[in-house]
C-alpha cells in the first residue's frame, strides 16, 4: 500500500495535483520538481524508502517529525508524520512504520 499523503488545505492540494496551477505558482522548475517529489512519495510504501532513494530531504525537528523535501534553492515542500501516534524508536522517529505525511505548505527553504 503507498505512503497516503494529505494536504493542510485545500489550496495546497489544488497546486500539488494541478500540474498547470504548479507552473503557474512556483514556476516550471520548482513545479517539475515537486510532481516528482509527490510521484517519488506514491511510489513508496514507508518514509525510510524516500530518505534511501537519496532525496533531499532534512528532518527539520526531529521530535515533531518535519520533513523538507528542497525543490530548489529558494522554495521546500514541508510534510509532518500525519499518523495518530508517531512511531518512536528510543529517541527518534521510526521513518520504516512511518505511512502517512501531511504536506502542510510549499515556502522558503532559507
Amino acid at each position: 500500500m503507498p505512503l497516503e499523503i494529505a494536504f493542510q488545505t485545500r489550496e495546497l492540494r489544488a497546486t500539488c495535483e494541478s500540474p498547470t496551477r504548479a507552473k503557474r505558482e512556483l514556476g516550471e522548475s520548482e513545479s517539475k520538481a515537486l510532481r516528482r517529489v509527490l510521484a517519488d512519495m506514491n511510489a513508496v510504501e514507508a518514509v525510510a524508502e524516500l530518505f534511501e532513494m537519496g532525496l533531499e530531504i532534512e528532518n527539520c525537528i526531529q521530535g515533531q517529525g518535519m520533513l523538507r523535501f528542497h525543490l530548489s534553492e529558494v522554495l521546500s515542500l514541508y510534510c509532518t508524520v500525519n499518523q495518530q501516534n508517531v512511531p518512536i524508536d528510543g529517541e527518534t522517529i521510526d521513518w520504516a512504520r512511518v505511512t502517512r505525511l501531511k504536506v502542510v505548505r510549499i515556502g522558503s527553504s532559507k
